[in-house]
């Protein structure tokens, strides 16, 4: 597209930008051992799990997504398969919803039977993204996607990626 565009060198320094951004976080996550379960919520009700590149998002940035589907489409679950994996932290990346639309369907997963019984709940380890801008489409704000998820799943090991507000769950993460 920038060789269309007449910026053929502009397109390439940008390409190995991000990329090297992406290689900085594998490489770093790679060295953590503690991978926590984390659930790349798409949908609240009925359920959907994450598909296409959300899951492997979550594994550069140092965690694991035992309910995604890596490279293929999200598709609904049971709310009892949340309930068996019991994620320690769970992202709501809710498909084409900014933070504030993604808060009132917080509020309804909350009301989920079992609910409370979640690592992720019990330890204020659940987080509202703008999937909108961040995690629905693909392009170069994926990037953005894998450092927030970075900076959730392990605060302590990149803490320059921490955009999480402070305070009772859920916690919203904006940049």
């Amino acid at each position: 597209m920038a060789q269309a565009c007449g910026v053929k060198e502009r397109g390439e320094n940008l390409v190995a930008k991000l990329s090297g951004s992406v290689e900085a976080v594998r490489g770093r996550a790679a060295q953590i051992t503690d991978r926590p379960r984390c659930f790349l919520m798409e949908w609240i009700d009925p359920p959907f799990c994450s598909g296409h590149w959300g899951p492997e998002l979550v594994e550069i940035g140092g965690g694991f997504d035992p309910l995604g589907r890596k490279h293929q489409p999200s598709v609904q679950i049971k709310w009892k398969a949340v309930l068996e994996v019991q994620p320690q932290v769970i992202v709501l990346a809710l498909c084409g919803y900014d933070v504030n639309r993604a808060r009132v369907d917080y509020d309804l997963l909350t009301k989920f039977p079992g609910f409370d019984s979640l690592p992720a709940a019990r330890n204020n380890e659940i987080y509202i993204v703008d999937a909108s801008s961040y995690f629905a489409r693909p392009g170069p704000r994926i990037v953005d996607s894998l450092e927030i998820l970075a900076g959730v799943l392990h605060p302590k090991q990149f803490p320059e990626f921490i955009y999480a507000e402070t305070g009772r769950a859920p916690r919203v993460v904006d940049k």
